[in-house]
């Protein structure tokens, strides 16, 4: 009979021929299961403000791409360049395929540019614009960890003519239009510094809520001042006049008004009062 330190070697033997087997299979299968691109070429065509898109490609249908139509500008004070979209979209191969429409009228990319420059006002980061680009850019790139498995991790089955070769292992392409942009809103921000902890003098806000006014800033008897407490209402507002750099969080002196415009008077605002509020401007 074999010893037990025999049939023990055996076993492992065994396993070890089971594992390289299956090892083999999976690279085999994984070699079967590429994804061959040696076409991904953009169409595209302006008619007045609209943009058609498609795409020529021998992917699959299901291959996922990130479709993005925008136009660039930078900052005063910043060489930095950014853009905006038109159009952004997590999409499928076989949509783009056939053409779809996008507009791409000059209202969709300002508004596009007022949100961020609101957006940043709030963070206390607001900019002014000093270009925009004459051009529109679009493009369209198959991302990598397609949810397709014959793709592979981060796309390395992926292969063809189409296949960037250095970087990430994606297909793109990309093509720019000139397309000017009808008075570009080049200059000063619509928007004030927005930040709770950074309002400016001489600037209007309406409160999104309810918000106490108080006779100063650094009252004797805190207890008696809360008695003489006003409120500016919910769409009401106020006009900064001063700022109080306190210890730890800034006052402002205002003169505040109701929804209707009606002054409430004169007073102060702790900026803890207007955190998580979305202030406006009054402009």
């Amino acid at each position: 009979m074999e010893s037990r330190a025999i049939q023990r070697q055996r076993h492992v033997v065994f396993i070890a021929c089971a594992l390289l087997l299956l090892t083999g299979c999976s690279r085999a299968e994984e070699a079967h299961k590429q994804i061959v691109c040696n076409a991904f070429e953009l169409a595209v065509k302006i008619t007045g403000a609209r943009l058609d898109l498609s795409v020529d490609t021998d992917l699959p249908d299901s291959t996922v791409v990130m479709v993005n139509v925008s136009r660039s500008y930078v900052e005063e004070g910043n060489p930095t360049t950014y853009s905006e979209h038109y159009f952004s979209e997590r999409s499928t191969v076989g949509k783009w395929k056939t053409v779809h429409g996008i507009s791409i009228a000059g209202e969709v990319w300002k508004s596009a540019l007022r949100s961020r420059q609101e957006e940043m006002a709030r963070m206390g980061l607001g900019f002014n614009v000093a270009a925009v680009s004459e051009k529109i850019a679009v493009s369209m790139t198959v991302p990598i960890n397609q949810p397709d498995r014959r793709f592979g991790d981060q796309n390395r089955n992926l292969t063809g003519k189409a296949v960037r070769t250095s970087g990430l292992r994606v297909v793109a392409d990309e093509v720019e239009i000139v397309y000017p942009l009808s008075a570009p809103p080049v200059g000063k921000s619509p928007y004030p510094n927005l930040s709770p902890w950074e309002l400016a003098v001489g600037q209007s806000y309406i409160v999104a809520k309810d918000t106490p006014l108080m006779p100063s800033h650094s009252p004797a008897d805190p207890l008696a001042e809360l008695q003489k407490m006003k409120k500016i209402p919910q769409g009401g507002g106020f006009r900064v006049l001063e700022v109080y750099k306190g210890e730890v969080h800034p006052w402002y002196k205002v003169k505040a008004f109701d929804s209707r415009r009606a002054e409430i008077g004169t007073g102060w605002i702790n900026s803890i009062a207007l955190v998580g509020q979305q202030l406006k401007a009054d402009i």
